[in-house]
């Protein structure tokens, strides 16, 4: 597992990054590993604390760690829903802003979400960026 550094990128493998405890989500909840904001660019500066701070609030999207045995299934029945599952463990997901109840295990940050608070799956390979209207 990766150590949190100032001078390093961190958190943003899900492969890696990963904390070693995870707690398991019940009921139709999802547990997501929301993206972590840069610290330095490409070209190695280092990103002002302010411009950390803006982007770490804008964030709204991140890979999905684990699901309970119930998401994506109708609330008193159980039944999947009739369009199924959308998303899977790995798929990088958007939320809401607000969205989830928020966690550091293992000091990871992660957001524990009801199935219905995940907005989109983003395609394999696309490049999300956050930016201040």
């Amino acid at each position: 597992m990766a150590h949190l550094h100032e001078d390093k990128d961190w958190g943003n493998d899900p492969k890696t990054d990963n904390p070693k405890h995870l707690p398991k989500p019940t009921g139709w909840r999802v547990l997501v590993k929301p993206q972590v904001p840069m610290t330095k660019t490409s070209g190695g500066l280092y990103l002002p604390e302010q411009s950390r701070d803006n982007e770490e609030y804008l964030t709204a999207h991140g890979v999905i760690l684990d699901h309970g045995p119930l998401a994506w299934c109708e609330r008193e029945s159980g039944r999947q829903w009739h369009y199924g599952r959308w998303a899977n463990i790995g798929d990088h997901v958007t939320f809401g802003k607000y969205a989830g109840q928020k966690l550091v295990i293992d000091g990871v940050k992660l957001l524990l979400l009801n199935d219905d608070e995940i907005t989109s799956v983003v395609p394999e390979g696309c490049n999300i960026q956050n930016y201040i209207p």
